[in-house]
């Protein structure tokens, strides 16, 4: 199998683990709006809550990976430098995120009442918007088919203009665009 291929399918992995924990019957807790329900949600099932922060926080660091093999594996194609760049946005995204996760799992009285620091998610949504932008350029320069650029690069403007319009948007969403990304990958050109 190819380090391309490969790379596809530790994205497909990582995207898959993201989705599990955004689709864990505790992140419920995201679509409360009572600080008191979800703290209790939460500390009743404290256990899971940490498990799906871990399940969150391996989904991205893995589909990272499968990003950098990707870069690594076309690294001297037209437009390499696209795919070089979006590889290290998703790594600075990947830490911002699973430092997040660490203060939601280590405070959730905080997270509940909406005093951890925001900067973490900002810089993850931002930086994983703009990598899938990246990839979304590079990969028909590289004799992908052009649907993807469109789809992934489309599918990021999109996301970003809603994170604008509604300054929050859902996390999985990204993983929706690892999933289409992981697919093409392991299919090859």
């Amino acid at each position: 199998m190819s380090i391309l291929k490969i790379s596809g399918a530790v994205i497909l992995a990582g995207s898959i683990a993201f989705l599990v924990a955004a689709f864990l019957p505790i992140s419920r807790v995201y679509g409360l709006t009572n600080a008191e329900d979800k703290l209790a949600m939460i500390t009743d099932n404290l256990r899971v809550w940490g498990i799906s922060q871990v399940l969150f926080s391996l989904g991205v660091i893995v589909a990272t990976l499968g990003v950098a093999l990707a870069a690594y594996s076309l690294k001297d194609q037209p437009s390499a430098s696209f795919l070089i760049t979006a590889a290290a946005f998703l790594v600075v995204s990947a830490v911002a995120w699973v430092w997040h996760a660490y203060l939601r799992t280590t405070d959730p009285t905080a997270f509940v009442n909406g005093s951890l620091p925001s900067w973490h998610f900002i810089i993850y949504t931002l930086l994983t918007l703009a990598g899938f932008l990246l990839i979304g350029i590079a990969l028909p320069r590289m004799g992908f088919s052009i649907w993807i650029g469109w789809v992934l690069g489309g599918g990021a403007l999109l996301f970003f203009v809603l994170y604008l319009i509604f300054k929050d948007i859902p996390p999985f969403v990204h993983y929706l665009l690892g999933l289409v990304l992981a697919f093409v990958l392991m299919r090859g050109r």
